[in-house]
């Protein structure tokens, strides 16, 4: 057998070190934007439960007896403010309604970009964040 020649050995770490810095240099942007992304994904199903819960709220409030739109959305501002979520619209069946009718619905939306981390840069305003709910009014009898 040879001898081991001290300076190979040396030549040897050093190309083990040289590789190891390459690979997290390749890897770790990968690695940080698979982490960004799961945490945005993370966050729009919390939006969207926030919103489903303000059209909840929402038409709970316009469901009352003498519910009024102001109502509608002082509860639908309310359940918004939890997240900081602002920019986002409140439609309503309320004021076109008549008093022997028994259904009302609310429907909160927010745009994309209001409710990211990423704003426009994974198309933004292109799409929305909503939900509608449908409710029976309380003290309307149905019409015979």
């Amino acid at each position: 057998m040879g001898e081991i020649n001290m300076k190979q050995i040396i030549r040897r770490k050093h190309a083990r070190r040289a590789s190891a810095v390459v690979e997290a240099a390749v890897m770790a942007p990968l690695v940080v934007t698979a982490m960004f992304g799961m945490i945005e994904v993370g966050y729009s199903f919390m939006i969207r439960q926030t919103v489903t819960l303000a059209a909840r709220e929402g038409c709970r409030a316009a469901a009352l007896p003498g519910g009024t739109m102001v109502q509608v959305n002082a509860a639908v501002d309310e359940a918004m403010e939890g997240p900081g979520l602002t920019g986002y619209t409140v439609t309503s069946n309320l004021p076109d309604i008549d008093a022997t009718e028994t259904d009302v619905w609310v429907k909160v939306s927010i745009p994309f970009d209001r409710a990211s981390f990423t704003g426009n840069l994974l198309g933004g305003g292109s799409f929305e964040i909503a939900s509608e709910t449908h409710m029976r009014r309380e003290g309307v009898s149905e019409s015979e």
